[in-house]
C-alpha cells in the first residue's frame, strides 16, 4: 500500500524475508522464524522512513562511439593521401627543374624505342639512370673465351693457353665487337652470353690500328646493344663499364670521362689515336667490352689501362669500332688514311729555338716521301693551324681528325711559314 507521503510499504498480512538478491548463487541463507509483533506489546518493527527497495535507475544512454571512430580513419587516410599526393607533386616539380634542385642529383636519359633509333628523354635520378642503363645494355655483353697456341722464344709452339676477355653483340644475327688483342692468335673462340648460352665464334676481321676485331657467333634474334656517337661525349659526363674481370662475369663499375682524343702507345709498334680516358674501374677481362652512357648506349669498347697506376683507363672511340666493323664487313680489311707529316704540338721552347712565329698550332718536323703532304707543297718547318676550319692546337687533334677520313679524302690545311699564312690542298694517301 502507498502511503501519505507517496512510499511503498508492506502490508500487514505480508510477511518480510530476507533480501536474497546479493546472495551468491547456490547459497541458500538459513531460514530463521519471522518475527512478529504485536501492538499490545507496543513494539513495531524499525523502519526507515521512505526507504523502500531500491529499482534499477535508468542510466543515461552513451553516446556511440562509431562517430569518433570515422573520425579517427578519416584522419588516417587524409594524412596518408596528403603524403602520397605531395610526395608525387614534389618529386614532379623536383624532375622538371633539376637545375632548382642540384641536391636531387638528377640527369636526363634518352631510352630507345624499336630500332629506329629515336628514343624519350626523361629526368631521373642518377642511381636509377645507372641501373636503367645497366638493364638495357647488359644481356647484349658477353664473355670471350680463347685458347691460343704460345711460342717459345725461338718461334716454336710451347703447348696451348687460355685467355678470356669481354666483347657486346651489334646485330641480332650474331656480330660481335671486341678487341684484336682479345682473340689474337686465338685458335678457338668461345662466346658466352649473360642468359647461358655458349656459342662458338669465328673472325671476320681484326685491325691492329684500332685494335678492334669483329668476330661472328650462329644465332638469331640474339640481344643488342645500341651503338652511340662518341663524338659529343664531354669532359666529367658519367659512364658505366660493363665485362668480365678475371672472369667474373657482368661486373659494372662507373666512373666518367676524364678526358677525349687521346693518343697512347698500346704496343712497341701501334699507337692508339683519339681513345676516350675515363676513371671507371678497368682490369684484365675487361678488354673488349663497352663503355656505356647513362642511356644504355656504347660510346666506347674498353681495351687498355696504365699499369701500375689508378683511374687511367682507355677505351677505344665507338665512332672508330663502328667505322672499322662497316670496312671490315664491306671489304675485309680497314685502311687508315695519312696526311704524311711528323709533327709537334707548338710549344714555347719549339718556338724560340726554330724562331717560329706562330703562338699555336703543330710544329712540321718532317714530311713522309711520297705523302700528300709532300704533293700539296708543304714543309718541313710550317706550322699547321687550322684543316678544314678546324682549329688545330695539338698534334693528337691533328691525327683524330685525319683518322675520322677516307683514303682519297682532300682537306685544306692552313700553316703558317715565317709568319705568312698559306692554304694547301692535300690529298689523304693510305698510312704506310
Amino acid at each position: 500500500m502507498i502511503d501519505e507521503n507517496g512510499f511503498i510499504k508492506p502490508d500487514a498480512e505480508e510477511t518480510e524475508y530476507p533480501d536474497t538478491s546479493n546472495t551468491v548463487e547456490g547459497y541458500v541463507p538459513p531460514e530463521t522464524p519471522p518475527t512478529t509483533f504485536s501492538q499490545s506489546e507496543g513494539h513495531f518493527p524499525p523502519t526507515v522512513q521512505g526507504y523502500s527497495t531500491p529499482s534499477p535507475q535508468p542510466q543515461p544512454a552513451r553516446r556511440s562511439n562509431s562517430g569518433r571512430v570515422f573520425l579517427v580513419w578519416g584522419l588516417i587516410i587524409g594524412l596518408l593521401l596528403g603524403s602520397v599526393l605531395g610526395g608525387i607533386l614534389g618529386n614532379y616539380v623536383v624532375m622538371s627543374n633539376p637545375g632548382t634542385f642540384p641536391w636531387a642529383r638528377t640527369v636526363s636519359a634518352t631510352y630507345p624505342v624499336g630500332t629506329s633509333g629515336s628514343g624519350t628523354t626523361i629526368v631521373t635520378t642518377e642511381e636509377q639512370a645507372i641501373e636503367n642503363a645497366v638493364k638495357i645494355a647488359s644481356p647484349a655483353v658477353v664473355q670471350i673465351n680463347i685458347t691460343s697456341v704460345s711460342q717459345n722464344p725461338f718461334g716454336f709452339s710451347s703447348g696451348t693457353q687460355e685467355g678470356l676477355g669481354s666483347g657486346f653483340i651489334i646485330t641480332s644475327d650474331g656480330y660481335v665487337l671486341t678487341n684484336n688483342h682479345v682473340v689474337e692468335n686465338a685458335t678457338k673462340i668461345t662466346v658466352m652470353l649473360k642468359d647461358g648460352r655458349e656459342f662458338s665464334g669465328k673472325v671476320v676481321g681484326t685491325d691492329t690500328t684500332s685494335d678492334v676485331a669483329v668476330v661472328k657467333i650462329s644465332g638469331t634474334n640474339l640481344p643488342t646493344v645500341q651503338l652511340g656517337d662518341s663524338s659529343t661525349l664531354a669532359v666529367g659526363q658519367k659512364v658505366i663499364a660493363i665485362g668480365n674481370p678475371y672472369g667474373l662475369s657482368q661486373t659494372v663499375t662507373t666512373g666518367v670521362i676524364s678526358a677525349l682524343e687521346r693518343n697512347v702507345q698500346a704496343s712497341a709498334t701501334e699507337n692508339l689515336v683519339g681513345v676516350v680516358q675515363t676513371d671507371a674501374a678497368i682490369n684484365p677481362g675487361n678488354s673488349g667490352g663497352p663503355l656505356v652512357d647513362l642511356s644504355g648506349r656504347v660510346v666506347g669498347m674498353n681495351t687498355m689501362i696504365y699499369q701500375d697506376a689508378q683511374g687511367l683507363g682507355f677505351s677505344v672511340s665507338i665512332n672508330t669500332a663502328k667505322k672499322v666493323y662497316n670496312a671490315i664487313i664491306k671489304d675485309g680489311k680497314i685502311t687508315w688514311p695519312a696526311l704524311g707529316i711528323q709533327g709537334a704540338t707548338l710549344t714555347t721552347s719549339i718556338a724560340q729555338q726554330y724562331n717560329v712565329k706562330a703562338s699555336q698550332g703543330v710544329y712540321i718536323v718532317q714530311i713522309t716521301s711520297g705523302s700528300g703532304a709532300e704533293a700539296a707543297g708543304l714543309k718541313a718547318g710550317d706550322v699547321i693551324t687550322t684543316i678544314d676550319d678546324k682549329s688545330m692546337t695539338t698534334i693528337d687533334e691533328v691525327l683524330s681528325y685525319i683518322r675520322s677520313k677516307n683514303v682519297g679524302d682532300t682537306v685544306q690545311v692552313v700553316a703558317d711559314r715565317g709568319g705568312t699564312t698559306k692554304t694547301f690542298s692535300v690529298v689523304l694517301k693510305a698510312l704506310g
